[in-house]
């Protein structure tokens, strides 16, 4: 994100000031200056249903995706990072994978489970390991690698027998600078590949319907200062179609009927975004987030949004005799429904940490909300919460 770029830059030269503030009340804030330690919050993959909480792992994990079928709740996501990608069907997890994984989007037809994700067919250095990783859809469990070059599946749509799956391809490069480059936007289809866009393309969602195949993402305008240069993008049968003129992205697509809803976030107040809903390419404002990623779900006359939404201000924090600008963060996982925001219950926003440095911060939320899915009337949302 261009902000974060920012910080690491400050970072970098040597302007470092760390704080770490705790916040004993989400509606009283009381800025108090404590020690960096290493005991910050840990995330646990988290489902809520109908605004009520459930951790499904004791250990660092996340959940990505969620679907319902048959009255069974599935949900995707991994385990201590990118350690193992896991699958729970009703809260009983099992692992896809014997290697390092992820799993990232899950889909279900005609009893038939479909899932993305990533697999590290190796260990060895970050470097080695990055680009051992492959592209894999899991059907009922069976994996199929979808690339035999390092490669990456985000998301997976199923109409009829076809099946769509998005995410990216390095086509190769010595270099650093030349297997970044070699970075390409990538459809499947049935498994094989399209590329919709370069390296300066990212590809989030997929969806079908009428025959028409629509993707969300982002692109880059060439002209746009560094780090301002993301455009939402929704292709239509692989013709793009930029949302926004300012900075934005796209995270999520849906169809329903006649109207296309896209989910994304457009350059805000802060250092936040904008959370943001498009349909049939008309903007509407939700809420403020510093937490990319989030999906949108249509459901008879209501349009679900899951995401996260932060209520935060900017401060005055002295620190060792310093005046800094800090940005107080109260972000947690957040729900609209049909534009109006929903309470998701989070008994640990009571605690979050905003590390300081000079003019720019870092928070870390004390939840975020992936994805959304309603079946009957039960609305099911899965993400993170930090404890």
């Amino acid at each position: 994100m261009r902000k974060m770029w920012k910080l690491h830059i400050v970072a970098m030269i040597g302007f470092v000031v760390l704080a770490v503030l705790a916040l004993g009340s989400a509606t009283s804030p009381a800025p108090t200056t404590q020690p960096l330690t290493s005991a910050e919050p840990v995330g646990r993959a988290a489902l809520w249903v109908n605004g009520e909480l459930q951790i499904l792992s004791d250990v660092s994990s996340s959940a990505s995706s969620v679907a319902v079928s048959d009255g069974d709740v599935y949900v995707v996501g991994s385990i201590a990072g990118w350690d193992r990608a896991i699958l729970w069907v009703n809260g009983v997890p099992q692992a896809l994978s014997d290697m390092r994984s992820l799993a990232s989007d899950i889909h279900i037809s005609n009893s038939y489970v479909y899932i993305t994700g990533t697999v590290f067919e190796r260990d060895g250095t970050a470097s080695e390991q990055l680009r051992s990783r492959r592209a894999t859809l899991w059907v009922n469990g069976e994996p199929q690698t979808l690339s035999n070059l390092e490669s990456q599946a985000r998301a997976v749509f199923v109409s009829g027998n076809d099946v769509f799956v998005v995410g990216f391809v390095y086509e190769g490069g010595a270099t650093a600078s030349e297997r970044t480059r070699s970075r390409r936007a990538t459809l499947w289809v049935n498994g094989v590949p399209q590329t919709l866009g370069n390296y300066q393309t990212t590809l989030h969602s997929v969806f079908a319907s009428g025959g028409n195949v629509y993707v969300a993402g982002i692109t880059r305008a060439p002209a746009a200062p560094l780090g301002r240069g993301m455009r939402a993008t929704l292709w239509v049968n692989g013709v793009p179609q930029t949302l926004s003129n300012t900075f934005s992205r796209a995270f999520s697509v849906f169809v329903y009927g006649s109207d296309v809803y896209v989910m994304g976030d457009v350059d805000g107040q802060g250092w936040n975004t904008n959370v943001t809903l498009w349909v049939n390419g008309v903007p509407q404002t939700l809420g403020n987030t510093g937490s990319p990623l989030g999906s949108v779900f249509v459901h008879g006359n209501n349009v679900y949004v899951a995401g996260s939404n932060d209520t935060g201000q900017y401060q005055v924090f002295h620190y060792r005799g310093h005046r800094e600008r800090l940005w107080v963060s109260y972000e947690k996982a957040a729900l609209w429904v049909n534009g109006t925001l929903q309470t998701l219950n989070d008994p640990e926003s009571l605690n979050r940490r905003a590390f300081v440095v000079r003019e720019f911060s870092l928070f870390i939320p004390s939840s975020s909300a992936r994805s959304v899915f309603v079946y009957g009337d039960d609305v099911f949302v899965v993400g993170e919460i930090r404890k």
